[in-house]
């Protein structure tokens, strides 16, 4: 049986990190004498604020415990430069810092993937490494509800690649990911959660937990019933649950530390906008189709942004085409037209077409502003 561990934190991180492992077995369980480790936090935001990215103190607690049980090296890594920000290779002796852009990468063609066909370029170190540690930020999300362990592996794939997350199928690639590279060890640090319409804005809360779990699709079942999510909400949990990964039912967990009722910083949650139908007599919707759920998430949050920074804004001359649609023209159109979404392929040529499956969150809004900018 997966077990998944909630505890509350203390200014001593580093004990309270101890003390979270040790309820699922310890850190000797997972890390041995001589292995070589890779710690994957979420590192590649840039913000200041509190939530955007994983607890970097939590990270250092957790690669102090790893070097302490005797790794033979630890790594710190995660794509873009910006890890090297929030971990500073001079001031840190017992972990090497790595950004998954730089090389070496092994060109691999993912085994039992369903939507990442092609192959594609994986550390080397992710591959190599005896021990993957997981250790995402606890977050809300436009597009999955929920961001956590699961998704946080879209952080091994380098530069554009990502974008193929995108384009082939978002939480079916995440699924991909996971199947491909299992996460030993899961820490979720909820020293501050992301709550709000992140990505296309969001903040933190004080929440001061740790979930630490030795099953990703567990603790992200937990963490999702933490953000009081369902999580059958949540397709790339769904759809692991059924290829065998993890549980995502209460009874095939096997739970302790505080009750998930204990949180009272759970009464500040704000979840993402996920639904436009309060704007439609803003802007012009076209979307028969009731199957792009994603596409949809991403374009309430786009437009939720667009009114968050101008409640006045007017909208009302900007058409947004969602999901497959029979013979475009015999529906009410403007002149400002966004194809948003894989699925609207056909009509490119009729307006500002944006590609994904579904389009980045974020880039609801920018093809909003761009359009409303055109003349």
């Amino acid at each position: 049986m997966s077990k998944v561990a909630i505890t509350r934190t203390n200014e001593d991180l580093y004990k309270s990190v101890g003390d979270a492992i040790d309820l699922i077995g310890g850190i000797g369980k997972y890390v041995k004498k001589g292995d070589t480790v890779l710690i994957k936090p979420n590192a590649f935001i840039n913000k200041e604020e509190k939530g955007f990215i994983s607890d970097p103190k939590v990270v250092l607690s957790l690669a102090k415990l790893c070097k302490e049980q005797g790794a033979k090296e630890v790594y710190i890594g995660e794509r873009t430069p910006t890890v090297f920000k929030w971990y500073k290779k001079e001031d840190i002796n017992f972990a090497k810092i790595v950004c998954f852009d730089d090389p070496p990468h092994n060109l691999r063609t993912l085994p039992e993937a369903e939507v990442i066909k092609s192959a594609v370029p994986i550390p080397k170190i992710v591959e190599e490494c005896d021990v993957f540690i997981n250790v995402p930020s606890l977050r809300f999300h436009a597009l999955t509800i929920i961001s956590n362990g699961m998704k946080n592996m879209m952080g091994i794939m380098p530069k554009e690649t990502t974008l193929l997350i995108h384009v082939s199928g978002l939480e079916d690639a995440i699924v991909d990911l996971n199947r491909f590279r299992k996460s030993d060890l899961v820490v979720t640090t909820a020293i501050h959660t992301l709550v709000g319409n992140f990505p296309v804005s969001g903040y933190g809360i004080e929440s001061n937990t740790l979930i630490v779990g030795d099953n990703v699709v567990a603790v992200d079942a937990i963490a999702a019933k933490i953000l009081k999510v369902d999580p059958y909400e949540i397709r790339h949990l769904t759809l692991a649950n059924k290829l065998g990964l993890g549980p995502i039912d209460l009874p095939e967990i096997e739970l302790s530390g505080v009750p998930i009722e204990s949180l009272e910083w759970r009464e500040k949650i704000v979840r993402p906008v996920l639904d436009y139908e309060e704007f439609r007599d803003k802007i012009n919707i076209i979307d028969p189709s009731k199957n792009c759920l994603g596409c949809k998430r991403a374009m309430a949050s786009g437009i939720a942004g667009i009114f968050e920074e101008n409640p006045k804004a007017d909208l009302k001359d900007i058409t947004v085409v969602i999901g497959p649609v029979e013979e475009l023209n015999k529906h009410k159109l403007t002149d400002k037209i966004i194809l948003f979404g894989n699925c609207t392929f056909p009509y490119k040529d009729k307006g500002l077409y944006v590609q994904g499956c579904p389009p980045r969150a974020n880039m609801a809004k920018q093809a909003i502003k761009k359009i409303m900018e055109d003349k």
